[in-house]
């Protein structure tokens, strides 16, 4: 069964976990919150910076698009995979 999924943190941890979950059949949208960075991830199909040589099945997106993230999540799943750093900021927003 396809759920949607949205993974919030594109670091090493956000996006392994964002590419499982897209191998297991869910639509998966990635937010990153670097534009640039999003940009750059979805050209190239893959985290080049945190882990490169790591391609992405079609049903993973990426977007800075904090509303897209939360419509996304909104209608299945969520996860926070965000450094400690931010994670009350990242919850608060949420």
């Amino acid at each position: 069964m396809s759920a949607k999924v949205a993974v919030i943190g594109a670091g090493a941890w956000g996006t392994a976990l964002a590419i499982q979950a897209a191998r297991a059949g869910n639509q998966v949208l990635l937010w990153a919150r670097d534009p640039a960075q999003a940009r750059s991830m979805q050209q190239a199909r893959c985290n080049t910076r945190y882990l490169p040589g790591q391609p992405w099945p079609d049903n993973l997106q990426v977007t800075a698009d904090w509303a897209a993230a939360l419509s996304h999540g909104g209608e299945g799943l969520f996860i926070v995979a965000t450094p400690m750093a931010a994670l009350r900021e990242t919850l608060s927003r949420l």
